[in-house]
């Protein structure tokens, strides 16, 4: 019977332990989404080519700072009359306007660089 509350006893510190860490592990990477406990020695450090480059944090004085944004001006965009942009969305590194109405020389969607104001290219679907 005395084994047994020994084993109850450790079981329950190895339970209240592994709770606290997930707690930690959990409160870490809220605060920073790149947190591991520990490197996989198997796994591979190459950045993942799929996700984009974090973005700065913008600031008060974003102005003074080097990562801000450089002003790109006007950019004229070749729509075809009796269309309109109806609806803009973006993702931080891009700016998606959808142009419509549903109509096939109106459906399209425009793609430009969100901090150059480049145009990267225009989508459009054929039937």
């Amino acid at each position: 019977m005395q084994a047994l509350k020994v084993l109850v006893t450790i079981l329950t510190i190895l339970i209240v332990v592994a709770v606290t860490v997930i707690a930690y592990g959990m409160y870490r990477k809220s605060g920073d989404p790149d947190f591991k406990f520990f490197e996989l020695s198997g796994s591979s450090t190459a950045p993942d080519s799929s996700q984009l480059p974090a973005l700065p944090t913008p600031t008060d004085n974003m102005k003074d700072s080097v990562n801000a944004p450089k002003s790109f001006g006007e950019i004229m965009l070749s729509i075809p009359a009796g269309c309109n942009i109806s609806t803009v969305s973006g993702d931080g590194y891009r700016i998606f306007l959808k142009v419509g109405p549903t109509e096939p020389k109106c459906e399209r969607v425009i793609v430009i660089d969100a901090i150059s104001g480049v145009l990267l290219g225009t989508l459009r679907a054929s039937p």
